[in-house]
């Protein structure tokens, strides 16, 4: 059962170039799910590029093709629910380019190579992976990158129930083993 739905749509830039007004401030209301967003360079742990409220598109500056980055998702604790992050995408900042599914339904990659499944830190904190952070043609080089994020009612037992995603032989944790 679903709680709250809290739409998340953020555009990372590595130019620096404004974005258009249309993508400037987008708000969606959602009392119950007060999240903030951040990207880190190399993992969880590393220096956060930027921040803002999950409700706003965001622009993150000083990547390259090269940085590794990690999207983290942390929400105020809500009793008797847990986080769960699902259905993201990617696009370009163009008119026609349409939305690029990399996660799916159950928080599951569906580009190993790209992203990799999301991660529960806690039943209120999430992140994703992206080793090889995404770069669409495009007016101002921006990519998109959209998730929904949900608060879920814990089972019987106060657990937080999630599907298992499967690692492939293109994912990180698959080949340190």
């Amino acid at each position: 059962m679903y709680k709250a739905l809290c739409v998340m749509l953020f555009v990372v830039s590595a130019s620096g170039i404004n974005i258009p007004e249309k993508f400037a401030s987008k708000t969606i209301s959602s009392p119950a799910a007060q999240c903030t967003f951040t990207v880190h360079k190399g993992g969880p742990n590393g220096p956060t590029i930027s921040g803002a409220r999950p409700q706003l598109m965001h622009v993150v500056s000083g990547t390259n093709l090269y940085s590794e980055l990690y999207y983290k998702i942390t929400c105020e604790k809500e009793n008797g629910y847990c986080l769960h992050v699902s259905n993201c995408t990617v696009s370009g900042d163009g008119t026609n380019q349409k939305p690029y599914q990399v996660i799916d339904e159950n928080g599951c990659t569906t580009e190993p190579s790209l992203f990799e499944h999301v991660q529960y830190e806690s039943d209120f904190t999430a992140g994703i992976y992206n080793p090889l952070p995404v770069r669409f043609r495009g007016t101002s080089g921006a990519v998109n990158f959209f998730c929904t994020t949900t608060l879920v009612a814990v089972n019987s037992d106060g657990k937080c129930e999630r599907k298992m995603c499967t690692w492939n032989e293109y994912s990180r944790k698959a080949n340190e083993s």
